[in-house]
């Protein structure tokens, strides 16, 4: 099960880039997806899921516009995540289920390697029916054994699309672009890390990540490139 610990910060992380919403049109914030509510902790098995193009689309939608048509793509199946897209690059994207939330990320080789394992196998244990407490079990277990390692060296993973949505308060709601910097065992006061402020340390451990949020300009750049890919999400 997740730590208390570690469901206030996420909690506060959610609510922290919430209150920043403020910054995108109303029309913008809640719908389709991003306005799905359902009691998370009593959802085994509950998976969002898209048509195979739209999750392909969306997935690369992480990635800056240069990078996306010659990036590897995951899509879900019901038994888990295949190989959509042979990609040149080194990033690999799909379109997470992480602890319930649903987001598309892009992970360099490195992140690929270590990183996206457990985002995988998060997806496929909860389309088995698995709760938060089954998964957060078996991911600290797997990371006991060996199964699932943190990153080696320095690396990074996009989440610029607007289409971005995490859990708060039971509601997937959209949240802000940014990038994120490999970060094991790193903690916010090892980088003076203020959660809305500066960058910021999420989930510290072995799979901890500095988060730097796009700027306004760049969210509403963002946004108008992909408002399109929004509505057809939600």
């Amino acid at each position: 099960m997740m730590s208390t610990n570690r469901r206030s910060r996420a909690c506060s992380i959610a609510s922290a880039l919430l209150a920043m919403l403020v910054a995108l049109p109303a029309a913008a914030q809640t719908s389709g997806v991003g306005s799905t509510t359902y009691d998370h902790q009593q959802a085994g098995g509950k998976v969002l899921t898209l048509a195979r193009d739209l999750e392909l689309r969306l997935a690369v939608n992480a990635l800056p516009r240069d990078l996306r048509a010659s990036a590897s793509v995951l899509v879900l199946e019901p038994t888990g995540y295949v190989k959509a897209q042979q990609g040149t690059n080194p990033f690999t994207c799909l379109v997470s289920r992480r602890g319930g939330n649903f987001y598309p990320v892009c992970f360099d080789e490195e992140g690929t390697r270590t990183i996206l394992p457990a985002f995988a196998d998060d997806a496929t244990m909860r389309l088995k029916g698995a709760t938060d407490e089954d998964v957060e079990r078996q991911i600290a277990k797997g990371f006991e054994e060996g199964l699932y390692r943190p990153p080696s060296r320095p690396g990074i993973a996009y989440m610029l699309s607007p289409a971005t949505y995490m859990l708060e308060n039971g509601a997937l709601t959209r949240n802000f672009p940014h990038t994120m910097f490999y970060a094991p065992f790193l903690t916010d006061s090892d980088i003076g890390g203020l959660i809305g402020r500066t960058a910021f340390v999420d989930r510290p451990g072995p799979h901890g990540m500095i988060i730097v949020l796009a700027g306004q300009k760049e969210r509403e750049a963002l946004l108008s490139e992909s408002q399109a890919l929004v509505d057809e999400v939600e």
